[in-house]
């Protein structure tokens, strides 16, 4: 059960939003997560984001295969604060009970101010502390609540606090150009793109591997795989999936891509349970659609159950 909200079929979903105007800049979106599950039931599957996410993460036992090999988090009411890194693959994970998780997305470049390792060594990582305190405990202002819109709010003021007094400066404003042609026409041409923003391919291609982690052609690659994932999990508009199936070139295409990045195939990821893997696709299709300016941000999406939303 969730207090989030959830999809018609009644698949949990985090109550998710933009960031108030000061945290903009670094901070994409952030939500929190609430699932209640019956004992000795666990949810297996797993999380794939394409920039850094820090998670507070409180309830049962949650277990992680990470580039440093099968990680194990024991949160239990205190909680615990995990920095994930961008995915290239799909990253599985395992909740082993209830839990509650308030998730924080950073924009592209964002972290560059803070003490951590160069990002390409973040890829496919959890590193087990908040990145700005480097604690291993959530502040207390991130502790889930009854009543799920206060606890939004405390989580933003409390993140509103650690990015003011960490001094980030703001990302490269190619990054978010960068983030947008990804969001919203992954198959452009990379060369018309640098040039359209007066630099060589080249000096693209050196800001992204640097700044993200992974070469823009890959980051496009991640994308398109990103938004198909999400059509066949149904968090994505319906006239729009016609268009993200022709971003590939058959169906044996589609195929190799979700084997490759989601080590699956499209019809198990149809047609199997993926609540994890939802809760992050429905993040970003959420933001997709901020960029694409298809909805308000206040606005419902499509997905979701307007009788369960929050009240």
């Amino acid at each position: 059960m969730s207090t989030t909200g959830s999809t018609p079929d009644g698949l949990p979903l985090a109550f998710n939003r933009n960031p108030c105007e000061p945290l903009k800049p670094w901070i994409t979106r952030i939500g929190v997560t609430s699932v209640t599950l019956p004992e000795g039931q666990s949810i297996e599957c797993g999380t794939f984001g394409e920039h850094p996410i820090m998670r507070m993460i409180y309830g049962s036992r949650w277990t992680a295969q990470t580039a440093d090999g099968l990680q194990v988090f024991s949160p239990g009411e205190r909680g615990l604060a995990l920095f994930f890194g961008p995915c290239t693959k799909m990253m599985r994970l395992k909740a082993h009970g209830t839990f509650r998780v308030v998730t924080i997305n950073f924009a592209p470049g964002a972290i560059q101010g803070l003490d951590l390792p160069p990002i390409e060594q973040l890829n496919d990582r959890i590193l087990p502390f908040d990145c700005f305190t480097h604690e291993a405990f959530p502040a207390e202002a991130y502790s889930p609540q009854a009543d799920i819109s206060a606890w939004l709010a405390s989580a933003e003021n409390q993140l509103q606090h650690d990015v003011k007094r960490a001094e980030l400066p703001p990302p490269n404003p190619l990054l978010r150009e960068f983030e947008t042609l990804c969001l919203t026409d992954p198959g452009a041409s990379l060369d018309r793109f640098a040039k359209a923003n007066g630099i060589a391919r080249r000096t693209l291609e050196r800001i992204v591997n640097r700044d993200l982690g992974v070469s823009p052609r890959f980051a496009m690659r991640r994308a398109r795989a990103l938004d198909m994932a999400a059509a066949l999990l149904k968090v994505a508009s319906r006239e729009e999936e016609p268009e993200i199936a022709l971003r590939y070139f058959d169906q044996s295409h589609v195929t190799r891509e979700m084997r490759q990045l989601f080590d699956t195939t499209p019809g198990r990821l149809k047609k199997g349970s993926h609540p994890l893997l939802l809760i992050t696709m429905e993040i970003r299709q959420s933001r997709r659609l901020d960029a694409i300016a298809r909805l308000s941000s206040d606005e419902p999406r499509p997905w979701r159950d307007p009788a369960a939303e929050p009240q």
